[in-house]
């Protein structure tokens, strides 16, 4: 019960400690490097192994205790890719996080997504919120699509459209690839329309599927899958990119 978990939390000295030493790693890092401005700062959080080396425990023994934090709801979980290796899972203090917020520009469009998704309601007919979004991106091309990929260097470079215009929006995705690059999973972390995804994520959802997917053909890619998946976490959304080409391998060259 959550009551239950809670109490036990307040009365454990070291679930106090494991908090407290949170609350204090809680503060943006990164922000030493200048050339990186405001975008791309992470928030604070410590590994299991971190926290055990910081208050003497076994890693296992520290996990156990963040996960028990975790079901409180006073620690959240969340993944970071480092330079190389497999992410790792942070913990960080629940109550101190937020949601990401959204910059006037992207309220701005998104109040026109709305307003478009739903412009032909007024004679009965249903709203299309993906295809508003898709629609958005339409009108802002510029150039003509080029080609699709042939290698997955070139597929993931196409992806990477995908992230900036992400970014843009107020998220901060991290990747992930299968099938040898042909699929690339976006982790979306802390929505910038958060309220509204919760309330109405028929809409907020499926206009962020248009997004990617109006990206993806903007960029030459308008036969590869998109799939979006809201709420994997109670802060994470996310989205699987596959391309319909195979790529096969570079045979050596004959002597």
């Amino acid at each position: 019960m959550p009551g239950a978990i809670r109490c036990d939390v307040q009365t454990s000295p070291m679930r106090r400690a494991v908090l407290d030493l949170l609350a204090d790693s809680g503060d943006p890092v990164g922000t030493h490097d200048a050339s990186a401005g405001t975008r791309g700062r992470e928030r604070g959080g410590l590994s299991a192994s971190e926290v055990g080396a910081a208050l003497g425990l076994h890693v296992t023994t520290a996990r156990f205790h963040l996960e028990r934090l975790v079901g409180a709801g006073l620690v959240a979980t969340v993944q970071r890719r480092g330079a190389v290796g497999r992410p790792r899972k942070i913990y960080v203090d629940a109550r101190s996080t937020r949601p990401g917020l959204a910059s006037q520009e992207a309220l701005h469009a998104f109040t026109e997504l709305l307003t478009s998704a739903w412009s032909d309601a007024a004679d009965g007919s249903p709203g299309d919120p993906e295809g508003a979004g898709e629609r958005w991106v339409r009108g802002r091309r510029e150039e003509p699509a080029p080609p699709p990929a042939s290698t997955p260097g070139g597929w993931l470079g196409k992806v990477g459209m995908a992230v900036d215009l992400l970014d843009e929006w107020g998220y901060r995705p991290e990747l992930a690839t299968s099938e040898g690059g042909r699929t690339v999973e976006l982790t979306l972390n802390d929505c910038p329309f958060l309220a509204m995804a919760r309330a109405h994520p028929e809409v907020v959802c499926a206009i962020h599927r248009g997004l990617i997917r109006g990206t993806m053909t903007a960029v030459g890619e308008e036969g590869a899958e998109v799939e979006l998946q809201p709420f994997v976490t109670d802060r994470t959304c996310s989205a699987r990119l596959t391309t319909p080409a195979t790529f096969g391998r570079e045979r050596p060259a004959r002597a």
